[in-house]
């Protein structure tokens, strides 16, 4: 068996089976770029401290030995590793801004349109089709931030820790940070050989991103459905059935609604991987990686089919108008009442009471005559009539969050100027 770096403290060869257990080039080989150039700014840190020649610096060969003075595997790893993540995060961040542009491109086509929003995913008030899309924007934003945060906590030198003391050699570390593009170094050797915090809070964003990936493609698929046809899927997007001729079926949600528990796993296994660890590196933590390029492959494959799906919806005007009609507009009737200097409570009765003869004999708001108005509250007044319609319900909204057309068009427009920030739009 070839030698390993250890291979002078020990009298023979190690056992094959246990020595393949442990071996992680498999999934190592994916941080090759990181380990070289990690490689490549020590040997030039210990040639500044005057460990090595500079003409040794470029050499291959024998003079490759000495690349291990004063580092340990522990803290290249963990260099690697970090390494990784600033190169890769923003890869991922520009795939989340890709979705947030799509649903922004899908919410400007939008304009006017109407659809209803739910509560405990019943019916409740009627909303903009662009305040719907928005509203999962919004949740996409913050990932993009988390991720964000993920890549400055990965951004600490680990180099000059040692194998957990620090070393004996004159690195200059502050040097060697510039040289890889660190913004600062570790405090703490002990520390650093055991810390991923960094690649915990880089699973934790992909887990989150994919919680809102899911439930993105959760409304998707039930809006698409036969029960409410508010949005169609692209042909290009969707499956047949092997034996019914008739279904068009959301694969891909499905898909990407389902790998969400693949990115929650590698979170979950690594923060059970870490909690028990005593101080110092431990062999444990190279479960590290897997979960990291796991979480990666997983939240960047469904950010990318999520885009498609979204930038491949059809709205269907009409239908999703229709369903924010109704009784939906009951709160618009309490608020009237208000206006009028009714007690809210007094207002919910009142509207309750009329709701439920409505609800029994199958008629809404719009078949109410004047007479039947002011039968239910002597504040019903003629204008009634034309304040109780869904345009008039969104229009009628006042606080910036909300759905009226003026702040979501703002809204939209702050969007779109955060997608040319991120230099997606």
């Amino acid at each position: 068996m070839t030698p390993t770096l250890w291979s002078g403290r020990f009298d023979g060869a190690p056992d094959a089976a246990a020595f393949e257990f442990g071996r992680s080039f498999r999934f190592d080989r994916r941080l090759f770029e990181d380990d070289v150039t990690g490689s490549r700014a020590w040997a030039k840190a210990l040639a500044r401290a005057g460990v090595i020649a500079d003409s040794e610096v470029e050499a291959i060969g024998d003079a490759g030995r000495r690349l291990h003075t004063g580092r340990s595997r522990n803290e290249q790893v963990s260099l690697d590793l970090r390494l990784y993540l600033k190169r890769r995060i923003p890869s991922v961040e520009r795939a989340v801004a890709g979705v947030v542009e799509a649903l922004a491109r899908q919410a400007l086509s939008a304009g006017d349109a109407l659809m209803p929003a739910f509560t405990h995913f019943r019916p409740a008030q009627p909303i903009l089709v662009a305040h719907f899309l928005l509203s999962h924007a919004a949740p996409l934003r913050r990932d993009f931030e988390r991720l964000e945060a993920a890549r400055r906590e990965a951004d600490a030198l680990p180099l000059g820790s040692g194998a957990v003391a620090g070393t004996a050699y004159d690195i200059d570390v502050e040097a060697l940070a510039r040289d890889l593009g660190f913004s600062r170094v570790v405090d703490n050797s002990v520390d650093a050989s055991s810390d991923r915090d960094f690649a915990a809070s880089f699973l934790f964003s992909c887990s989150l991103t994919m919680v809102h990936l899911s439930r993105l493609a959760e409304d998707l698929i039930i809006l698409s459905g036969d029960e409410h046809r508010f949005f169609e899927l692209s042909d290009a997007l969707s499956t047949g059935s092997s034996m019914m001729p008739q279904k068009k079926n959301p694969d891909p949600l499905e898909l990407v609604r389902g790998k969400s528990g693949r990115a929650i796993g590698h979170l979950v296994g690594l923060l059970t991987t870490i909690k028990g660890l005593p101080t110092g590196y431990n062999k444990d933590l190279q479960e590290d990686k897997e979960a990291v390029f796991g979480a990666e492959d997983t939240v960047m494959g469904c950010l990318d089919v999520v885009r498609s799906v979204v930038n491949g919806l059809t709205l269907n005007r009409e239908r999703a108008a229709a369903a924010a009609a109704g009784l939906l507009l009951a709160t618009d009737v309490a608020d009237y009442l208000v206006g009028r200097g009714i007690p809210f409570r007094r207002a919910h009765e009142i509207v309750g009471a009329l709701v439920r003869t409505l609800v029994a004999e199958r008629r809404d708001f719009t078949s109410l005559s004047l007479h039947e108005w002011r039968a239910a509250s002597d504040r019903f007044e003629a204008d009634i009539i034309e304040r109780v319609t869904p345009a008039a319900s969104v229009n009628a909204k006042r606080t910036p969050q909300s759905t009226a057309p003026a702040d979501v068009g703002r809204r939209l427009a702050e969007v779109r100027n955060w997608l040319q920030g991120v230099g997606v739009c």
